[in-house]
């Protein structure tokens, strides 16, 4: 078996300008978390549900509907057989919208942020294509409104808006938890992001839980132990961004589209 590597070693690894498959990591444990929120997700198409996780040094931001299929098709066959029939339940023309598949542009990434290093790391499935980049945590400029005051889950939030890679976000954040995190990529206020929506509900967030017991470790997931082949930010986006040919259909479908423009 290959050796395992840790998550700081692929951070390390996926700074070489050429891009190359890295090694399969297995799923494993970085650090203990002291945090998790969830939040729910909504698209004009696609609804969602998001996990972030947070550590001391590293932090994690998943679907959990996405986690929740891979672990199970990826653990024994009798969880498979679930999953397998949750999908076909989920292709039904006659489905409800609670049946349905979840998705949303980013379901299906993985994002880790290593504070020690400063560095993101995103790792990609779609199409059955694995890609996987690396970047500097990005930061945003933030202009905030603290005379305007909403609360979100009995926390006073306050408002704030920034334009970052082609898309404006409008964002509610809560200094009573002192994080300067938020959903996806977004982060570096004064407080946690609790409710952000991008470009006149392109894609909206809201927080519907908040942890600080008895919650899961930060961890890198893999069940599959895929081979994700590395490449950069601007290369990732001209892929996501590219028209989609369907096999034996003699059709090329548009790309949907992303949450990053530039």
């Amino acid at each position: 078996m290959k050796k395992l590597l840790t998550l700081l070693s692929a951070l390390t690894l996926n700074a070489l300008w050429e891009p190359v498959f890295t090694m399969a990591q297995e799923t494993h444990v970085i650090e203990p978390a002291i945090l998790e929120v969830r939040y729910d997700s909504w698209q004009e198409t696609y609804d969602d549900s998001y996990i972030l996780r947070v550590g001391k040094t590293a932090n994690q931001f998943f679907s959990f509907y996405r986690y929740r299929s891979d672990s199970l098709m990826n653990t024994n066959e009798a969880t498979m057989q679930i999953a397998v029939e949750e999908f076909f339940q989920s292709v039904k023309k006659d489905a409800d919208k609670s049946q349905k598949g979840k998705h949303s542009t980013i379901g299906r990434e993985w994002l880790y942020q290593d504070t020690e290093t400063g560095k993101l790391s995103l790792y990609s499935n779609y199409a059955s294509a694995y890609n996987t980049y690396e970047e500097d945590i990005p930061t945003q400029e933030w202009a905030i409104n603290t005379d305007s005051a909403m609360v979100i889950l009995g926390m006073e939030c306050h408002f704030a808006t920034t334009s970052f890679r082609g898309r404006v976000w409008n964002v509610w954040f809560t200094e009573e938890i002192p994080v300067s995190l938020g959903p996806w990529k977004l982060g570096g206020l004064p407080g946690l992001i609790l409710s952000a929506v991008a470009d006149d509900d392109f894609i909206k967030f809201t927080a519907v839980s908040v942890k600080t017991e008895g919650i899961n470790p930060v961890t890198f997931y893999n069940w599959g132990n895929e081979k994700y082949y590395k490449m950069d930010r601007e290369k990732f986006l001209r892929y996501k961004n590219r028209p989609r040919t369907v096999p034996n259909a003699n059709k090329v479908l548009p790309a949907d589209p992303y949450i990053e423009l530039e």
